[in-house]
């Protein structure tokens, strides 16, 4: 093969030929036409008239350098894709698991129903009792509140309204907290008294013989509400049952 410089007779641009082949292509007006033609041209251009006339468009290899050492490039690229794509099969991993494979033996999930359900029924054993226990005792107590308020000299509602008492609630595991509401005016000399005496009664309820502090006063929170003042009555020690230590929230009433 001879590489060589030849001129288009069509629009007299220069193409690179090979002088073996019998037909040449020329790149910039897809003219093809004899090689030696081409060659004379560049020969004698000055002789030649070039008539630039529009060329037919050609499909397949086209003949750019003359010798096509590779062929047009986007109809093999198509046509490899397409074998490759047919004929391609994509192995699955061996080592690969999906969701769905990913299941607990039968025996597994058995025994951790099984330990859910031992957790419930302990939980139950415990909690029912206690919440039964704190139930009974709540009533029980409720049912003698009055005495507290009497002794206590003060006012309460003692009546329910829709399943609820009106002027105190209890609260507590152990029913260890009085709340008490009152429309007449109290002192903290009243809520001390009021809670001695609730204490009275929880530790009748609750057969606490001994009137040791720490089980018979230091569990109870009373908090008094009245008309001018609310008072929070807790003590951390026996020396400190003390009116002075009587947390007492003032209320001011505004100018008219």
């Amino acid at each position: 093969m001879a590489s060589t410089q030849g001129i288009c007779k069509n629009c007299g641009s220069l193409i690179i030929l090979n002088d073996r082949e019998e037909l040449c292509e020329c790149l910039f007006c897809d003219c093809v036409f004899p090689t030696s033609e081409a060659i004379a041209i560049a020969e004698n251009p000055e002789g030649y008239t070039f008539p630039n006339e529009p060329q037919p468009k050609r499909e397949g290899v086209k003949r750019y350098n003359v010798v096509p050492v590779y062929p047009d490039p986007v109809p093999n690229a198509i046509k490899q894709q397409a074998t490759v794509s047919s004929t391609t099969k994509i192995e699955k991993n061996p080592y690969e698991v999906s969701a769905d494979q990913i299941k607990a033996p039968k025996e597994v999930v058995i025994k951790i129903a099984a330990a859910f359900v031992a957790a419930l029924v302990l939980v139950l054993a415990i909690s029912m009792p206690l919440y039964f226990s704190r139930q009974k005792n709540e009533k029980a107590i409720a049912e003698s509140i009055d005495t507290v308020f009497e002794q206590a000299g003060i006012e309460v509602k003692t009546e329910k309204v829709d399943g609820l008492y009106v002027g105190f609630s209890l609260s507590g595991q152990r029913n260890n907290r009085l709340r008490v509401v009152t429309d007449s005016e109290a002192t903290p000399e009243l809520a001390l008294d009021l809670f001695k005496a609730y204490a009275a009664l929880r530790a009748d309820q609750y057969d606490l013989k001994d009137e040791a502090f720490n089980s018979y006063y230091a569990p109870i929170r009373v908090d008094l509400v009245s008309a001018n003042a609310e008072y929070i009555v807790d003590f951390e020690s026996a020396d400190d049952m003390k009116v002075e230590n009587i947390r007492t929230i003032s209320y001011t009433k505004s100018a008219e």
